[in-house]
C-alpha cells in the first residue's frame, strides 16, 4: 500500500509550484530598503547646509555660535 497520497490540484504544492515558477522566472526585485538611501541623503544634504552657513559666516566674519550654545556661559569669558 501506498503512504504518500497526492491529490490533484492539493493547495500546499500548487503554492510551492508557483513559488518555484516565480523564482525561476527571475523578474527583478523591487528596491528593499528605499528610505535607507533616502535618510542618507537627506543626512548628507542637512550636513553640507551647515558647512556652507559656517563656512560663509567665517569668509563675512562673523562669529557664528550654535543655538544651543547662546544660553551657556563660557568659562574665562566675563559675565
Amino acid at each position: 500500500m501506498d503512504d504518500e497520497v497526492y491529490f490533484d490540484g492539493d493547495p500546499a504544492t500548487d503554492s510551492a509550484r508557483r513559488h518555484m515558477e516565480r523564482v525561476l522566472k527571475g523578474e527583478p526585485s523591487p528596491p528593499r530598503w528605499p528610505w535607507v538611501l533616502g535618510a542618507l541623503g537627506g543626512g548628507g544634504l542637512l550636513l553640507m547646509w551647515r558647512l556652507g552657513r559656517a563656512a560663509r559666516a567665517r569668509a563675512e566674519g562673523t562669529a557664528s555660535t550654535p543655538q544651543s550654545d547662546s544660553g551657556r556661559r563660557r568659562t574665562g569669558e566675563p559675565s
